[in-house]
């Protein structure tokens, strides 16, 4: 049995150990469970990598897939004018893109570059997306293909688009050019800001062979809204129709 001081000692030594836990475990518990910063180049907080996941709305590198390029088309607007469109396909549910660079490039039948347009755009998450791109003059030659690709990794953060559906209703066509309407609606209850529509029009070869965009600046809810979609020369009756909307929101 322990004498009265060997006792003390025992008991201010247990304390003094067990002082120094607490203060160990307060320390670890605020280190692991603390918000992270962001964006000071470091991993900290619940973070699962340099500033990304946990709490952060960018995703992790390790945690997305790369955007599916399917393909990519030149198309002619007009005599001496032409245009270009990606179909592009994000698999990441919940996670998209914005201001992400890309380049078209117009090749002719010697795989000679013709025309080169730089630029941006909006990756919605889960989704299957057009970037279309139109004015591109190719001179006295014809493009016979175009290439797409995104000249620097898109950076993804955690997003979610409203509910939209959208419905072809007629195409037209004679001599003076063609046109297309669409209606979409905004299925939730509330108003949704910024939104990017692209037409694809399919021959019965399967490929495109004619896209136009339009943009809707507010959509209230509960509400629909008519898309019309032009082009300058006429296309016979398309073998399907795709119009893809995306909700970049306002810049």
């Amino acid at each position: 049995m322990l004498s009265w001081a060997q006792q003390r000692k025992f008991f201010f030594i247990s304390g003094i150990l067990l002082f120094f836990l607490a203060v160990f475990a307060v320390y670890g518990y605020v280190s692991f469970h603390s918000a992270p910063d962001c964006g000071n180049n470091a991993k900290d907080g619940n973070e699962r990598g340099v500033d990304c996941g946990g709490s952060c709305t960018r995703v992790c590198r390790a945690d997305v897939v790369p955007p599916i390029i399917h393909f990519a088309r030149a198309l002619e607007v007009d005599e001496g004018v032409w245009g270009a469109v990606a179909y592009v396909e994000n698999k990441n549910a919940g996670a998209g893109a914005r201001n992400a660079p890309y380049v078209f490039k117009l090749y002719d039948e010697e795989n000679l570059l013709l025309y080169e347009r730089h630029g941006t755009t909006y990756i919605p998450p889960r989704k299957i997306f057009a970037v279309f791109e139109g004015k591109m003059l190719s001179g006295v030659r014809t493009p016979t293909r175009a290439t797409f690709e995104f000249t620097a990794e898109p950076l993804f953060f955690r997003i979610q688009e409203p509910e939209l559906s959208v419905s072809t209703k007629d195409f037209l066509t004679d001599e003076n050019g063609s046109s297309l309407r669409a209606v979409i609606t905004n299925t939730s209850r509330v108003p949704v800001e910024g939104i990017d529509a692209t037409a694809l029009l399919f021959g019965a070869d399967g490929n495109v062979s004619g896209a136009s965009a339009t943009t809707v600046k507010v959509l209230p809810g509960g509400a629909s809204a008519t898309l019309t979609f032009t082009w300058p020369r006429s296309f016979e009756e398309p073998s399907r129709i795709e119009v893809l909307s995306t909700v970049p929101g306002r810049n």
